[in-house]
């Protein structure tokens, strides 16, 4: 991803990733990877929504779309294969979201035609889940006239291309990363190679994770959630000078009007390891996670983009604190890093692996299509809410990787009274058929049972401090909502064993908003994923007092503090009053 600081001249922050995957994956909510409903380990179609740059083997296939409340608490997590926050590389991810009414998933993996007359092409019944209505048959994020506008732009040749050979192709859907400039879905390559970007995005910025804190101000000014970005009227002319020397007009498209994206440290992980970050939440080895509050962007059409980039220290690229940029007067044999280089050390010489359209390099994942909803009228909009989801897929460890196995997100939940937690997952059902896993074949299915401490592996049925306050509840959790159960013992994969959860309808399950009543802690777990002996769904949830006990203890002895001085100032001004009563005998 790189980072774009626009002066007299167009300079160019270069990003790096030295080897063919360095990927980076969603795990919550559930990343497509450009996944839909395959069957298969592999995606059908990388190209069908983005260009992601990840392996074909990552994401989760589409699942009953989930809904988030306004103002509620969202963990999004991930894991990035190259380093963050690390002294070997530099490292930026951004956090973005796009809401709109043609914004979908879309029923085939065929990538959407570039054709006005095609792209909104609807199908009926729905072939994801069987219903009699009709639906757009192409996913689609980003739409027809953006692309069309992108196709049409001339790149920004101010930036730096390496030793790259561009071959004359001069759209802003041709750069250094991706010089064929091919279609993946409806994005713009400029726009995903750079941030920010110099042209109006549908993006909006949920939150830049750095190495480097001291270039958090300019982040967040340049971001499009604050700042007016621009365009031509003629589209293929991608600043104002060329703009109006050929009778366009150079169009200010308003910022989107909402507060600057959050800018914090990233956390610490380590190169070549789609693994845990080093610290969270003062837990160690937890995923990279950042905390979103899902804003007041009410739709039903809302999908969340992550991106990732580490960077080269081979040369200056960033340009902060006064230092060059890398930029177009560096291309060609100008270039500081070149193909293959070879090089000398201590009179011997060495071939690099150095790929120059590499050296600097974005990588995505994307979410499927989710809601925002508005919140209940029965809960005040200073509320906390808490959503509680599962994330992982079917299969052992190698089988799902660059997935994960189920878990609970966030695993461990730390609330207080008067808070709201929704209990809601999904997953789907065509997971790869050879996948092992409990129940139905192929099938997602997460259930909430109570038990006595993470290291048991059976659910508590009499708890001495339930989970939920209503017994009918603390069963609803765990049955899931099951009809037509088997009457007696059957195949583990039938799909009347209601014992393996396999009769829940879909693995979407929607278990409702419920209020934190009362302190204490409380551990739960899978039943049917919870598959000891190399599998572990189990979280934790505590919940403290509104106010802390030293501050209890402080308006207690405030309490008391103002009734003594009561008492003291009553008896006084009697005393004052009533002389004689205190005379001394």
């Amino acid at each position: 991803l790189l980072f774009l600081q626009m002066r007299c001249t167009i300079l160019v922050l270069l990003v790096l990733c030295s080897v063919a995957l360095c990927d980076v994956y969603l795990h919550n909510p559930r990343g497509s990877n450009n996944r839909l409903n395959g069957n298969g380990q592999n995606v059908q179609n990388n190209q069908r929504l983005c260009d992601t740059q990840n392996n074909d083997k990552g994401g989760y296939c589409w699942g009953p779309p989930l809904y988030y409340y306004v103002g509620s608490h969202l963990m999004i997590e991930w894991t990035n294969q190259h380093a963050c926050n690390n002294p070997k590389v530099h490292c930026n991810i951004i956090i973005q979201y796009i809401c709109g009414d043609e914004v979908r998933d879309g029923v085939t993996t065929t990538r959407i035609p570039d054709n006005e007359d095609e792209y909104n092409t609807k199908v009926s019944p729905n072939p994801l889940t069987g219903e009699d209505e009709e639906v757009f048959l192409y996913g689609m994020h980003e739409d027809y006239q953006y692309y069309q506008d992108c196709k049409n732009r001339h790149r920004n040749k101010g930036l730096f291309t390496a030793d790259q050979n561009m071959n004359n192709r001069n759209a802003a859907r041709n750069t250094r990363q991706d010089n064929n400039g091919n279609q993946n879905g409806f994005e713009c390559p400029e726009e995903r190679d750079y941030y920010p970007y110099w042209h109006p995005t549908p993006w909006k910025d949920i939150a830049i994770l750095v190495d480097d804190k001291e270039n958090c101000d300019y982040f967040q000014s340049e971001s499009q959630n604050v700042k007016a970005k621009n365009y031509c009227s003629i589209p293929e002319h991608n600043n104002q000078y060329v703009c109006v020397e050929n009778g366009g007009t150079w169009i200010k498209r308003t910022s989107w009007g909402i507060d600057p994206p959050a800018c914090e440290e990233a956390q610490w992980t380590r190169s070549n390891h789609l693994g845990n970050s080093a610290l969270h939440n003062n837990h160690e080895g937890y995923a990279s996670s950042y905390n979103w509050t899902i804003p007041n962007d009410i739709h039903e059409n809302c999908v969340l983009r992550l991106r990732y980039n580490i960077s080269t220290g081979d040369y200056e690229g960033w340009g902060f604190g006064g230092k060059d940029f890398v930029n177009a007067s560096w291309n060609g044999e100008l270039s500081p890093v070149y193909q293959d280089e070879v090089v000398e050390y201590f009179g011997k010489t060495y071939e690099m692996a150095l790929n120059t359209d590499q050296y600097g390099r974005t990588f995505q994942d994307r979410s499927h299509v989710f809601e925002i909803r508005e919140r209940p009228d029965h809960i005040d909009d200073d509320a906390r809410i808490w959503n509680l989801n599962v994330r992982g897929k079917r299969g052992n460890i190698v089988q799902v990787y660059p997935a994960v196995e189920y878990d609970f997100v966030p695993n461990r939940l730390h609330t207080k009274v008067g808070d709201y937690v929704h209990f809601q997952w999904t997953g789907c059902d065509t997971n790869p058929a050879n996948n092992d896993g409990e129940g139905t074949r192929q099938t997602d299915r997460s259930n909430i049972a109570q038990m006595d401490t993470q290291r048991h592996n059976k659910p508590w049925d009499t708890p001495d401090d339930p989970m939920f306050d209503d017994e009918r509840l603390q069963a609803r959790m765990a049955f899931i909502d099951q009809v037509n159960c088997a009457a007696g013992q059957v195949d583990d994969e039938d799909v009347t064993n209601c014992q393996k959860l396999n009769a829940a309808p879909t693995p979407y399950f929607d278990g409702g908003i419920y209020r934190v009543n009362r302190t204490g802690e409380w551990h739960y777990m899978g039943t049917r994923n919870n598959n000891f002996s190399n599998r572990s769904q189990k979280g934790y949830m505590t919940a403290e007092d509104s106010f802390p006990s030293w501050a209890i203890a402080l308006i207690v002895l405030g309490v008391v503090g103002i009734a003594v001085v009561a008492v003291v100032g009553a008896v006084a001004l009697y005393a004052k009053s009533h002389p004689k009563k205190f005379d001394i005998i």
